[in-house]
């Protein structure tokens, strides 16, 4: 089983009740998961096996406050993600031309650092799924299957 480091992205709860979620799943499924609400550069650089990050996207197409340290930390650190295998859920409003941008962004960033995508990420869009709880609940089935 995984060591999982749950990273969440969330300004009004939403994500953050969401990667909460998954955390409990993750962990009734046998993997150790551990859920970082305010994740940073240390805890994320030490080593992990695996990341499932779970946020939101605010204002124009941006990262959530509580993940723009880490993501812009990244950036600029630029760390050997080789190793590392990732998950995305990535919520978002498609009627907003910036759609799960922030979660975009965070894919592409562990892209760059060489990180292994585990399957393809979810975007959940608010406009179309009523219930995100389930929409994630089924995709962290399928997505731990390829870990």
């Amino acid at each position: 089983m995984a060591d999982i480091l749950v990273v969440v992205g969330s300004t009004y709860g939403n994500a953050s009740l969401l990667a909460d979620d998954c955390t409990e799943q993750l962990n009734r499924l046998g993997h150790r998961a551990v859920l970082l609400n305010e994740p940073t550069y240390e805890q994320v650089t030490d080593h992990p096996d695996v990341i499932l990050i779970c946020t939101a996207t605010i204002g124009q197409g941006d990262i959530p406050a509580n993940l723009q340290p880490l993501y812009d930390q990244l950036r600029a650190h630029r760390p050997d993600f080789s190793a590392v295998r990732f998950g995305l859920i990535a919520l978002g409003d498609s009627s907003y031309e910036s759609f799960a941008e922030g979660g975009k962004q965070m894919n592409e960033l562990m892209h760059d650092l060489g990180a292994k995508p585990v399957g393809q990420a979810l975007f959940i869009d608010s406009c179309e799924t009523p219930d995100a709880d389930e929409a994630a609940a089924e995709w962290i089935d399928n997505w731990v299957e390829k870990l």
